[in-house]
């Protein structure tokens, strides 16, 4: 069973809904039903319903002894209260454990699909390189490699036993045949989209999501969509599925929704970080890197063996409703709802500065996450039409 992670301070308010003023924030609109539920000083985020509605899971950044984690995965009631710690055993007070991130929850059993960062690194340094390119400001790729893994709440298994697919992000590669000088090589880079979303925002496009009968998840390498059953060794590419991330599987099994990123005009330049010496600047790191500009991000529908995708929209972060009548997705503005043929659009109130939208099994709510000026996120929930 999930622990309650100590009794944290009144004071500090870590996710108390009823917690008193000054807590009480001002939501930018009175809309009656609105509320905030956590109010973390770190970042709240990828909120997801359990089974039954009752509670919501997310991603917090840091709690109780896990001040320093990045992911750790917690659960708060529906309508607020003290969060809990949903993985005591993957994620112990104090633990280095990989951050957990990205929840998805199995409808039908209650199990949970989670994602892991395992390697994020830069490569030459953006403060100390130099690029032959004026217009290349942009850090290098940093997402990886990484691991989507599925989990009972309350296993007492460690974590290697759970089912695991491999996941590696394409952007960063390393020629070791080339020799600049006194080098072993030169890395080869790619930022692709994600990679840019990635660095700007630490957006993650692996986000699962479960087929309606728990059998299959649908996840993304940040290029395209994988469908793979939890025990395999292998996933499946999604045939037409390009710059595809955050992909949410329909409740009639048939359709995927799934942002698409695209691509600006490209470019290639090299970029060289130097070091200081006594006998003057030493070359430690040569990159050649080929950029694109960041297009459109689009919200579309594709069956689920693959085919043509159908481009509904410019947002981000689909999620259906539970009868399939709408797709929600976010914008600038706020959260909105299209229907799957395109047909209609109608905004969420109340959700202004709203991302990663996420709909009660109910039908009746939806959480979100809701940037701070100061880019922390927290979650959110207002009442649906």
């Amino acid at each position: 069973m999930p622990l309650a992670v100590g009794i944290l301070l009144a004071g500090f308010a870590w996710a108390c809904h009823d917690a008193p003023s000054p807590w009480e924030p001002p939501t930018g609109e009175t809309v009656p039903g609105v509320r905030r539920l956590t109010f973390s000083p770190g970042d709240d985020r990828s909120p997801a319903w359990s089974t039954g509605g009752d509670s919501i899971f997310y991603v917090t950044e840091g709690y109780g002894d896990l001040a320093r984690s990045t992911g750790v995965l917690v659960s708060i009631p529906r309508e607020g209260g003290f969060a809990e710690s949903v993985f005591p055993i993957l994620q112990p007070a104090r633990a280095s454990a990989p951050p957990v991130l990205t929840p998805a929850v199995d409808p039908g059993s209650g199990r949970i699909a989670y994602a892991q960062l395992l390697q994020i690194e830069g490569v030459c340094a953006a403060d100390s390189t130099s690029c032959d390119a004026t217009d290349s400001a942009s850090a290098p790729p940093r997402l990886q490699i990484g691991r989507l893994r599925v989990r009972v709440p309350g296993a007492p298994t460690p974590a290697d036993q759970d089912a695991t697919l491999p996941l590696s992000f394409d952007g960063v590669s390393f020629d070791d045949s080339r020799h600049p000088f006194d080098l072993a090589g030169v890395w080869i880079t790619s930022l692709h989209p994600f990679q840019r979303r990635f660095n700007d925002e630490g957006f993650l496009p692996v986000r699962p999501s479960w087929d309606p009968t728990g059998d299959r998840l649908v996840t993304s390498d940040g290029l395209g969509l994988w469908l793979w059953r939890p025990g395999e060794a292998a996933a499946t590419q999604v045939p037409g599925t390009y710059d595809a991330s955050s992909p949410a599987w329909s409740p009639d099994g048939r359709s995927i929704a799934f942002t698409r990123y695209e691509r600006g005009p490209e470019f290639r330049t090299t970029c060289q970080r130097f070091s200081a010496g006594s006998k003057g600047p030493a070359l430690v790191c040569v990159e050649e890197r080929t950029e694109w500009l960041s297009g459109r991000a689009l919200v579309s529908v594709i069956p689920v063996a693959g085919g043509v995708a159908v481009d509904l929209v410019e947002g981000t972060d689909p999620a259906w409703s539970p009868d399939g009548e709408w797709i929600y997705y976010a914008r600038p503005d706020g959260i909105w709802r299209i229907s799957p043929d395109g047909g209609v659009l109608e905004r969420i109130v109340g959700t202004a500065g709203g991302s990663e939208p996420a709909a009660s099994p109910d039908g009746a709510e939806l959480a979100f996450t809701k940037r701070g000026e100061d880019g922390k996120g927290d979650i959110w929930v207002a009442p649906l039409p």
